[in-house]
């Protein structure tokens, strides 16, 4: 397309001054000419002044054109529309969210054919051509974000596409960290307000991820219902909630109640024995559908509980619940397989129970047991810092019997611990692995560093963590309970240096069939707070602990296991970092791995890790959603170390359409880590605005001026002049 402009450089008066000076001269010069001349003559002689005048005019004016070339179709957008099941939903009179999306993704692309190329595709738990056959309208198709954003992140970059754009409800799960394309890629997003909605939805489901095998198993549910109209809420009064689970592909009634409405949110609760054979069972909450709702997708929600033979439950009791407990009870809930209860005295008679509950623990509620029935549910006891006094001699009692029958028990330090809590001639004094006296024990508060001594180098309590100091340039606590010398048998598992003398700090001992172990400080917690490399060592000691002293065997007694995340989604890889415990030799340690999933072996390559000893890594890839059986062994010479196994479930956590309200929070974040912008669909002309402007920002325009273009304009000028010659000559005036 050409525009032809004009770039003046003279003011308009004087322009105009000149242009009348121009005419008055010629005026002039035609009468002049007339008075000895005929018309013809003077016409014929005018003729090339007038060219030659109306040139410099056009000069004057300095024409310029103004070339647009049209933005070269090099470069395509792809559009990414959803297609799961929860784009069915009609939550917009007469329209689904698919019809709309459908009508935004014509509209797009109907308004900017002319200026680039499109490429429509949609998605659902992967990546399809627009053209391919839908699935059936029965079956339920869910939605894998994570997955399509990286298929369309390896296909999309820069130099064969100007832009994504994905339009979408948002799914059922938030994403962290995603794969995304090296174009900018837009959100739009296809929801109404769910204050418009008549809909029973499941808002959150409580349950275990772990149980032990055959026994009690709680599991709720909130159930949220949404009343646009005073007709859907008369019509439901009540409904029924069933608890089920998956055996042989079929989903057989565990439970069933029904609950009611008195306020919008509701909840469901389920008590039932766990199924006795152990692995990973498929259960799900599930609503009853009532005529004139939005959607059935939400009124399902899914989940997995692994059903193990053996749980390690951990008691933690205290006084109040302070920092060391918040940090402790965070390191452990990062191992799945420990179960931690907390019990602690908010006033003289009332205790509060908090964290995992089992069957039988009802009595903590009273306070700490006073029977040893109670403390055998727990295969560990933590005991916070206070005095003697609060204890009751029977109290005393049960938790001397329980250690002495094989229970395990750790004792936190602090001012009112050992000796400074009066525990000297009181029945659980044998259980502390040093000797303590009332009056010559003490408390000091300063930094002292810490080191592992020789002896406990190969300790798998400790191993990790020794490794792991040796590594920083000062590990070091702000507190030491300074007790009496170690007990006969008793071994220390790190140091502290008081005034130049080491002083035990973390000991431990035998006592009848059980183990006792006492930490001098309350502040190894703040570990956490230093540095990355010892937050590492104070998770892994607290995780050793409770499994090595209870002779709790997960596959973890050598072999320390931790994946790069907790679950993972179909296309995504797995990291698990390996660490066997002890002084192994390296030359005799040989460790083989292998996953399984529909019957089929898969082997695992395992790689040390450099720089750090007895380390491995080993990676894997989830293709699919399924039960991947992951198997580690650990061979020293010909003799099995020990073994691992872990079953893992890939797939979404959600089932399709279990949060049916758009995220916009999410949506935008997406958008803006993708570098585009986010609209929801009400706004969908803005993002057509939005890329007409970065397709137009590509339009190369140029501008030339007619007095330079080519010499056109000389050879003009020149071409006047030789037909004024020629006029001369003609009529014998040369």
């Amino acid at each position: 397309m050409e525009v032809l402009q004009w770039r003046t450089h003279l003011n308009p008066v004087l322009a105009a001054a000149t242009i009348l000076i121009l005419i008055a001269w010629m005026i002039i010069l035609f009468k002049r000419q007339r008075a000895s001349r005929s018309l013809k003559q003077t016409v014929l002689l005018l003729f090339p002044k007038v060219l030659i005048v109306l040139l410099l005019i056009l000069a004057y004016f300095d024409p310029v054109r103004s070339v647009i070339q049209k933005p070269k179709r090099d470069k395509k957008i792809m559009v990414l529309v959803d297609s799961s099941s929860s784009m069915d939903c009609r939550d917009e009179p007469g329209a689904s969210r698919a019809d709309r999306a459908s009508k935004l993704s014509e509209s797009l692309t109907g308004q900017l054919r002319s200026y680039v190329d499109f490429e429509t595709l949609r998605f659902d738990m992967d990546v399809h051509d627009a053209d391919d056959s839908e699935q059936s309208a029965g079956q339920v198709r869910g939605t894998n974000l994570a997955k399509s954003l990286v298929t369309i992140a390896g296909k999309a970059d820069d130099s064969n596409y100007l832009a994504a754009i994905l339009l979408t409800d948002g799914g059922d799960e938030l994403l962290s960290d995603p794969r995304l394309p090296r174009v900018p890629l837009h959100v739009a997003s296809l929801g109404t307000s769910p204050d418009t909605w008549n809909d029973l939805s499941i808002t959150e489901v409580d349950a275990p991820a772990i149980v032990e095998a055959g026994g009690k198993l709680e599991v709720s549910a909130d159930i949220l219902a949404r009343f646009a109209s005073k007709e859907f809420e008369t019509q439901v009064p009540m409904v029924r909630v069933r608890l089920e689970e998956k055996q042989q592909d079929k989903w057989q009634a565990r439970g069933s109640e029904f609950v009611r409405f008195d306020n919008p949110k509701t909840r469901a609760r389920f008590s039932l024995q766990a199924p006795s054979e152990p692995g990973t069972k498929q259960y799900r909450i599930n609503v009853e559908n009532m005529p004139g709702e939005l959607s059935g997708l939400n009124n399902i929600r899914e989940f997995d509980l692994e059903v193990r033979e053996d749980t390690l439950h951990v008691l933690f009791f205290a006084q109040e619940l302070g920092w060391d407990f918040s940090m402790i009870r965070k390191e452990l809930a990062r191992d799945p397989s420990v179960q931690l209860t907390a019990l602690f005295r908010v006033s003289e008679q009332r205790f509060v129970v908090q964290g995992s509950r089992q069957k039988g623990d009802e009595q903590l509620e009273a306070g700490f047991p006073k029977s040893k029935g109670v403390l055998d549910l727990f295969k560990c006891v933590i005991v916070g810092s206070f005095s003697a006094r609060q204890w009751h001699q029977d109290q005393l009692n049960a938790l001397l019997d329980y250690v002495r029958d094989g229970g395990a028990v750790v004792f936190l330090g602090g001012e009112n611990s050992f000796g400074q809590g009066g525990y000297a001639g009181t029945p659980i004094e044998p259980l502390f692995p040093w000797r303590i006296n009332n009056a010559q024990s003490a408390f000091q508060v300063g930094r002292f560093s810490v080191d592992v001594p020789a002896a406990a180098l190969g300790n798998s309590i400790i191993a990790e963590t020794a490794r792991i100091i040796a590594q920083v340039e000062s590990a070091s606590v702000e507190s030491v309970n300074i007790e009496g010398p170690l007990k006969s048998g008793a071994v220390t598992l790190l140091d502290a240096s008081v005034a130049g003398r080491s002083v035990p700090l973390i000991s431990m001992q035998r006592f009848g069939q059980g183990q006792t172990m006492a930490i001098a400080t309350n502040t190894l917690w703040k570990w956490r707070q230093v540095s990355d490399e010892l937050k590492d060592a104070h998770g892994h000691f607290w995780r050793q602990t409770v499994k090595n002293m209870t002779g709790w065997e997960e596959g973890q007694r050598f072999i320390a296991v931790k994946w790069d995340q907790e679950q993972y989604n179909p296309g995504q890889s797995a990291v698990a970092t390996i660490r066997i415990a002890g002084r192994q030799d390296a030359g005799q340690l040989n460790l083989t791995a292998e996953t399984k999933v529909d019957g089929k072996l898969t082997p695992v390559s395992v790689e040390p890790v450099l720089g750090r000893e007895n380390t491995f890594t080993a990676e894997m890839e989830f293709a699919k959603s399924a039960q991947y059986r992951f198997e580690l062994q650990a061979m020293l010479g010909e003799q099995v170390l020990e073994s691992y196994q872990k079953t893992i479930a890939v797939g979404t956590k959600l089932n399709e359409g279990a949060n049916l309200e758009v995220d916009h929070a999410f949506l935008s974040s997406l958008a803006s880590q993708g570098g585009g912008m986010y609209f929801p669909e009400t706004e969908f002309e803005s993002l057509i605005g939005t890329l007409r402007s970065q397709i137009l920002s590509r339009v190369v325009s140029m501008e030339i001026p007619l007095i330079q273009d080519k010499c056109i304009y000389i050879l003009i000028f020149v071409a006047i002049l030789v037909l004024e010659w020629i006029i001369r000559r003609r009529m014998n005036l040369l």
